[in-house]
């Protein structure tokens, strides 16, 4: 690129910034610790420390609100001792009831429609269970 008239000022801006880091990274560490204030140092590594708590703290936020939202959630059963599990977390949870389509079966539009063979399929996996048969 030309130094001449034509150059445009953020080309200019571009240039002093590649000249700058340039020049930066070839210091050694004392180089570029001669002009440094020891107390503006300590100022600046405060301020880094206090944006990091900063930041842990929002992380901290977030993740609390996203368990507070999860905990309203329905739990999986770890059982299938009858279908009453299921009536619950559907009487409780209008978006789960009506998502149960069970479309990997190949189960209709609404969770009435299949229905019977739900109910039946944990009554199966009930009665299993009592036997102990795991598979």
């Amino acid at each position: 690129m030309s130094k001449g008239k034509d150059m445009k000022d953020i080309d200019r801006l571009d240039r002093l910034d590649d000249d700058l880091v340039e020049t930066i990274l070839a210091m050694s560490p004392e180089e570029a610790m001669e002009g440094v204030n020891p107390d503006d140092l300590a100022a600046m590594t405060a301020n880094v420390a206090a944006a990091g708590a900063k930041v842990g703290r929002a992380r901290l936020a977030r993740a609390k609100a996203a368990a507070q939202s999860d905990a309203g959630r329905p739990k999986p059963t770890g059982s299938t001792r009858s279908a009453e599990a299921l009536k619950s977390i559907r009487a409780n949870d209008a978006v789960f009831n009506e998502r149960l389509t069970l479309a990997a079966r190949g189960g209709g539009e609404s969770y009435e429609a299949d229905r019977a063979s739900i109910e039946a399929d944990l009554e199966e996996l009930r009665q299993d269970e009592e036997r102990g048969d795991r598979d």
